[in-house]
Parts: structure tokens; sequence; C-alpha cells
């Protein structure tokens, strides 16, 4: 009897536990485990994330992303629908409001998890550190899994398809139109001209040398302190602060210098986000020297080589000559490239 009881209580709570091995898209996912709230809405996500202090190094800019881009729905600004979007945040640390305060924006909600029991009744493995990787997870308006990504660092590369897999849910796809004759760029041609903003052009640029450089997305990658940028620029290949790709933020912190010439470069950093999105990413970088356009349709990526099949841009960098010229093509911005980039300009710019 006490056995077949055992069997019994085993069978009930397995019937309810969503396991790791079977947690896929086209699953339902059971969200009344973590609400009770049920208004309806166009999508949920859910985010598991090892921490929300400063000791996680990219909580800051998920959280700001999901932010702006969700939560205000300024991702959908000028189409046709503005989706609703419930976001959890299942957070496996203690609560500590004087340093998680900061991470915590608008209508999202925030559950503390210390013991880790949501991760195990979803099966995500349990965060080894407050910097390892977070679980993001995408539900349609009837809680059926429609994305997970289980590598979710606030990457561009990884923003871009959520947010593209959300639109698609939507009927607000992309409008992307890839023609098969899109050339090669090449060093000494004359740069393909595009729309910088409603008045001006890069053909309007002629005169003055120029830097055009592609980034996937507006408020993604990790945020790092001065003196880690240091490091990170000075820092041996086995160095942890190589080990993680170029983030946007870093990419562009490292483009906005201050020329050694007497005249500065006109560089313009180039997504696809929209406007409301871009002034606000504008606003947290507080840069000195940049131009930041959006490129909706990714039709001035697709002129410079840049756009990436999976829906955001790869990070192509382009310097243009006082004619009009290409004179510098990096077809993947790495932080090692900053140096040779910058000198690159600096040599341009003390030319008549």
């Amino acid at each position: 009897m006490k056995r077949l009881f055992s069997l019994l209580i085993f069978v009930f709570f397995s019937a309810f536990a969503v396991n790791a091995d079977s947690l896929e898209v086209g699953q339902k996912f059971p969200l009344e485990k973590i609400t009770t709230e049920n208004t309806p809405t166009d999508n949920t996500i859910i985010v598991f994330i090892p921490s929300l202090t400063e000791d996680c190094e990219y909580a800051s800019m998920l959280t700001q992303s999901f932010y702006y881009y969700f939560d205000r729905q300024l991702a959908f600004d000028n189409l046709p629908k503005l989706p609703k979007t419930k976001i959890f945040f299942i957070v496996r640390d203690k609560v500590n409001a004087a340093q998680s305060m900061q991470n915590i924006f608008g209508k999202m909600n925030v559950i503390y998890d210390e013991g880790g029991k949501y991760f195990d009744t979803f099966g995500i493995p349990k965060p080894s550190s407050k910097n390892a990787d977070s679980t993001v997870v995408l539900l349609d308006s009837s809680n059926t899994i429609t994305l997970i990504d289980n590598k979710y660092r606030a990457q561009g590369e990884h923003l871009k398809p959520l947010e593209n897999k959300l639109k698609e849910l939507n009927g607000i796809g992309s409008n992307v139109k890839i023609k098969a004759d899109i050339k090669e760029l090449k060093v000494g041609e004359t740069a393909p001209d595009f729309s910088i903003n409603e008045s001006q052009k890069l053909s309007d640029l002629r005169g003055k040398v120029v830097l055009i450089s592609f980034y996937p997305a507006a408020f993604s990658g990790q945020i790092l302190k001065k003196n880690d940028l240091g490091l990170l620029l000075n820092s041996p290949s086995s160095s942890p602060f190589s080990i993680q790709s170029t983030s946007c933020f870093i990419q562009i912190d490292l483009l906005d210098k201050k020329s050694l010439a007497k005249e500065e470069a006109k560089k313009i950093l180039i997504s696809n986000s929209t406007q409301a999105i871009l002034y606000n990413w504008q606003r947290l970088l507080n840069t000195r020297n940049i131009i930041y356009a959006n490129d909706p349709d990714y039709s001035i990526s697709l002129k410079y080589n840049s756009f990436n099949p999976n829906g955001y841009n790869n990070r192509v960098t382009v310097i243009v000559d006082r004619k009009g010229k290409i004179a510098f093509i990096d077809k993947s911005f790495e932080n090692k490239d900053e140096k040779i980039i910058n000198a690159k300009l600096n040599e341009m710019l003390m030319k008549n």
C-alpha cells in the first residue's frame, strides 16, 4: 500500500513538472505555476536569470532592452500593431533591493528564486555563477512555447531574433527585400549612398572623412567600466575579458574616440532600431561624436554586405574618404580592431 501511494505521488507530480529535456518549442508552458494573473496578452516572455545585481555584468542591459523594446513597445513604433507582452524575470538570487532596483522597470514582474524552486520546476539548469547565461522563453497568446534561448546575455545577435519572432507571431514580420544581385563592397569604389536621417544623405558629407559601422541592436551587450575596457583591450587571449564576443555597447564606446587631428571624422553607427529606441540609447551612452542612424528595412545593411539572414547586422565597418570612395573595410569588428580603425581615421584626417 505504501509503495502504491508513493507511486501515485510520483505520477501526480510528474504530470505537472516540466523537465529540461522536454521543454521545447510547440509545448504548452504552465504559466499558472508562476502567476495567478490571467489577463489576456499577445505574448509572454519568461527570463530565468542568475541575478539582477551589478555582479551580473549583462543584467542592466537585458532589463533595459526588454523594458524599451517590449514593455514600452518602442520596437513597434509606426507599425500596424503594438503587441502587449507580459514579462517575468525569475531570479536565482536573494532579494537585494539596494543593488537590484536599478534593473527593475515598468510593468515587468520579478520573482526571486534563491532556492531554485522554479528552475527545478521548469527544468532549467541552475546557474553556476551570477554571470552565467540566462534562459529566455517566448510564449504566444495561448502560452505555447515559440522560442527558447538558453544562451542569452543581452547580445544583439540574440535580442533581434527574439524581437523578430515576436513580430512574426503578431503578423508584423520582416519587410526585408533581399536582392540576388547585391555586389560585394571593394576598396576604391564609391560608397553606396543612403539617407542618414530625413534631411541628410551620405553624399552630403563629401569633403569629410566618414566612418560607417553596423551593429546588431541598440540596448545590447554588457556594460564594462572604463578600467575594464582598458583591461579588455590590453589583455592576452586567455584573459576572461577576451572570452566574450564584442558587444554593441563596447563597439560604440571604442569607436567614440577623439581624433588626434584638428578635424573630426563623421561617425555613423547603424542598426535596425526605431527612432524612439535610438533616442533612449543615445541618452544612455552619452557619446560625444556618434550619429545614430536607423535602417528599418535593412536596405543600407544590404548595400554594405552587413545583413545577417538571422535578422540583424553583422559588425561591418567601412571608412569613406573625402571623395566618397571606400578606403577601408572591416568585415567583422572585434575589440582589437579599434586601434587599427582609429589609426586609419587619423591618417586620413591628417591628409588634405
